[in-house]
């Protein structure tokens, strides 16, 4: 930066803002962790990933992992819950060393402090991306616009180009996740080998959310928030393995007495990958072995479904009061996979929505 141009910026900024400015350029906190993706390098050597950028349909083969996923101060301008992250992506990293170098699929026992940091770290993953951040702010603003064509009529007008707004978006849906925990303690947790040609690929908000319950029998509005009946969920952690949680009310996945499920089914896991496309922001990750090719067959077959997803907020009117319900258009692809089956008696009710899973979880006790 040259001497005229430095005192220009000093001037019209202050020295103080410029000193913040640059110390914001050079902090990058990661919403996708980097020891995460180092699962998925090239060559399983930690260094490089390759890419595909949705927003230009560009596919790259080598770039580098401390670059990916990652923005200034996603957490706040200081480094408290990037540090408390990472406490929680070093025990989830030996994790992985034991399950995927190891080869040891194993999983802690369902109460115990080692598998709620477990089911944690997927929680957190789910909410500190980019893609959660501006979720909620969408959702933030449908609110406040529904609420004043309800009670303030008169002030309408002023909406036009307004917006809710906040440059800490994603540490509002973080924190928004922080007291979830529980939510998670109806499902349980399988892995799922991939034994095909065909790797898993996963993306910058890599933590799917389905239910194919609620797809079957047509409700699938709010179908996977985290307290529905039928919830599963899938997460890609190596272009050979993915943890899955699921509603084990509703769902026969495997064998009681084994913590895994092999499938040799190309189709199952180009179902998998096609979810992760469905619900990425605007990059997908995957090693070597996966051709842009079929990348692009996944973008360009699934690029209208794509097109149908995101938040929405309506009004709900009863005799004597208004009521607002917030959810999301969620991708929907018929999914079927050979290790999952619908227990029969799961399909036994009927609800405008999709019910809770656990009466627990509600004032009204759904059977």
């Amino acid at each position: 930066m040259g001497t005229g141009l430095l005192q220009k910026t000093l001037i019209s900024c202050g020295y103080n803002k410029l000193i913040i400015l640059l110390y914001n350029m050079g902090k990058q906190h990661h919403y996708i962790p980097r020891f995460y993706l180092k699962r998925f390098s090239i060559n399983d050597e930690g260094k490089c990933i390759a890419l595909y950028n949705l927003k230009n349909k560009k596919f790259i083969q080598n770039a580098p992992i401390k670059h990916q996923a990652c923005s200034a101060f996603l957490y706040g301008t200081d480094d408290l819950i990037e540090n408390e992250l990472a406490k929680l992506e070093g025990i989830i990293a030996r994790f992985m060393h034991f399950w995927i170098d190891k080869k040891i699929l194993d999983l802690p026992p369902q109460n115990s402090p080692a598998f709620t940091a477990i089911k944690r770290f997927i929680l957190y993953q789910i909410f500190r991306t980019v893609k959660e951040g501006n979720h909620t702010l969408d959702l933030l603003d449908q609110a406040f616009k529904a609420f004043v064509h309800v009670h303030l009529p008169n002030k309408v007008q002023f909406l036009d180009g307004a917006k809710v707004f906040t440059e800490d978006s994603v540490l509002l849906s973080l924190l928004h996740a922080m007291d979830k925990d529980y939510l998670l303690n109806f499902l349980k947790c399988r892995f799922i080998l991939n034994l095909t040609d065909l790797p898993f690929i996963t993306s910058d908000a890599p933590v799917v959310r389905y239910n194919q319950l609620m797809e079957e029998i047509g409700l699938y509005t709010g179908a996977t928030g985290l307290s529905v009946k039928g919830l599963q969920i899938f997460f890609p952690i190596h272009a050979r393995l993915m943890i899955c949680l699921f509603d084990p009310k509703v769902y026969a996945c495997g064998k009681e007495e084994k913590d895994y499920v092999v499938t040799e089914s190309m189709d199952d896991i180009h179902q998998l990958n096609a979810l992760q496309y469905l619900n990425c922001d605007w990059q997908l990750f995957f090693d070597e072995l996966v051709s842009q090719e079929y990348i692009e067959y996944i973008a360009e077959n699934y690029e209208a479904k794509r097109a149908e997803i995101g938040p929405f907020s309506k009004l709900i009117k009863t005799s004597n009061k208004i009521e607002l319900f917030s959810s999301s258009e969620d991708a929907q692809i018929d999914l079927k996979l050979t290790f999952f089956e619908i227990l029969s008696d799961a399909k036994k009710f009927k609800h405008e929505l999709a019910p809770l899973r656990h009466p627990s979880l509600a004032r009204i006790n759904y059977q």
